[in-house]
């Protein structure tokens, strides 16, 4: 069986992106921060998760410019409001003529880059990458503080704990009802391309636990990332199988792996649970209806 977030929920998908965009909008256009005395600082993305969280929280007039990755519609989830906005590459030509305040970067943009632009005057903020739901959180509040939105960010920082919340109480019901037929906890495994998975130092990996699904990479000792192979998906035999496809309808061999023969010819159905890639690549509030998405998936198993 395959259940889609893209089909099997398009009208949620849609009404929730709807809502989150809307709050963006509101963000974007608020007067409710000190910039009517005081100047907002402008900011350049050259990261793919910076952009979205500066496109969640500053106001319009701050942004500069976005990563050449922003308009990307398989890994930016606001790729739509990011065409607003220019793009720049990562070189320090590039980001000077723009003159912002301050720049916004991760991990791994080139330290000879990083060391140029602080060396020409430019504060450069790197953001780590967020491996669970309150270090997302972190970076939430951390560029609210570097941009001076910290309205916008505690705003949406209480949006996720009340949506986290709802959802510790639909879980608890549905482990209710697991433990009254003697069932164990159902088990899955992120299965990407050529076997790519991620165990529980990993934001699927915590949305998998607080949706109340048991990772079988924890079972092959996989604590942040690593691969299964074929046969150890079919001895750990997950009840169901989460992808997620930087792009629909393009799958490769790599990617075509929960559809292998030998799944079904070892007795194995398992439910496939598909995700779209620019809700994964980068932790944000969207990261809650990942989880949102994983406890669906298990109502549908239990109705079924």
């Amino acid at each position: 069986m395959r259940w889609s977030v893209t089909t099997g929920s398009l009208a949620l998908k849609r009404w929730l992106r709807f809502c989150l965009i809307s709050v963006v909008f509101l963000n974007l256009h608020s007067v409710g921060n000190a910039s009517d005395q005081t100047p907002l600082p402008s900011v350049m993305s050259i990261n793919l998760c910076a952009d979205q969280l500066v496109l969640l929280l500053a106001d319009h007039s701050q942004i500069k410019a976005l990563s050449t990755l922003s308009q990307d519609a398989a890994g930016s989830y606001f790729h739509e409001l990011a065409e607003a906005y220019p793009q720049v590459d990562v070189s320090a030509e590039h980001i000077l003529p723009y003159a912002p305040d301050v720049v916004l970067t991760g991990p791994y943009t080139s330290r000879y880059t990083l060391s140029l632009l602080s060396e020409l005057g430019l504060r450069v903020e790197s953001l780590e990458i967020a491996t669970s739901i309150e270090e997302m959180l972190a970076n939430v509040i951390r560029v609210g503080n570097i941009l001076q939105r910290e309205s916008a960010a505690e705003s949406v920082v209480q949006d996720v704990r009340d949506r986290l919340a709802h959802l510790e109480e639909r879980v608890a019901q549905l482990d209710a009802l697991r433990l009254a037929s003697g069932a164990d906890a159902p088990k899955a495994a992120v299965y990407d391309a050529n076997g790519y998975t991620v165990g529980h130092q990993s934001l699927r990996g915590e949305a998998m636990r607080l949706a109340g699904w048991h990772n079988v990479a924890q079972d092959r000792n996989i604590e942040s990332y690593g691969v299964l192979a074929l046969e150890d998906l079919i001895r750990l035999r997950p009840d169901a199988l989460i992808e997620s496809p930087y792009s629909e309808d393009t799958y490769s061999r790599g990617q075509a792996l929960t559809r292998h023969p030998a799944l079904r010819e070892a007795g194995l159905n398992p439910l496939t649970i598909s995700l779209p890639s620019n809700e994964t690549i980068c932790a944000g509030p969207w990261s809650v209806g990942t989880i949102e998405n994983l406890v669906d998936a298990r109502s549908l198993r239990h109705a079924n």
